[in-house]
């Protein structure tokens, strides 16, 4: 909550998902440009979650991926088309990622 109230006093609207399964609801109604997931969540964790929004109809399917994990590295999304941030991370970084700056 902290985190996504950081992001809305960026400028960005923001959709908040208790797990994996409620995210994919989200998803599946509305249009994201951005899925920002943690790769732990519970009942569907974050790659489960990537796969799924990766097989979404366009008009579904968030333009970016972000995953965020602090028990995981970036090897373990396998060449997906995802950026990832390792946690802890700075809130700058994640907000450049965010805007669309490489990281």
């Amino acid at each position: 909550m902290a985190m996504s109230r950081l992001i809305r006093q960026a400028g960005a609207e923001v959709t908040t998902a208790r797990d994996g399964e409620e995210g994919l609801g989200y998803l599946l109604t509305q249009h994201f440009d951005v899925l920002l997931t943690d790769l732990r969540m519970p009942k569907m964790d974050g790659f489960e979650l990537v796969q799924h929004a990766q097989t979404l109809p366009e008009a579904h399917r968030p333009k970016r991926v972000i995953a965020i994990s602090g028990e995981y590295e970036a090897g373990a999304l396998h060449g997906q088309p995802v950026q990832f941030l390792a946690k802890p991370f700075n809130l700058d970084a994640l907000l450049d990622m965010l805007s669309g700056k490489p990281n």
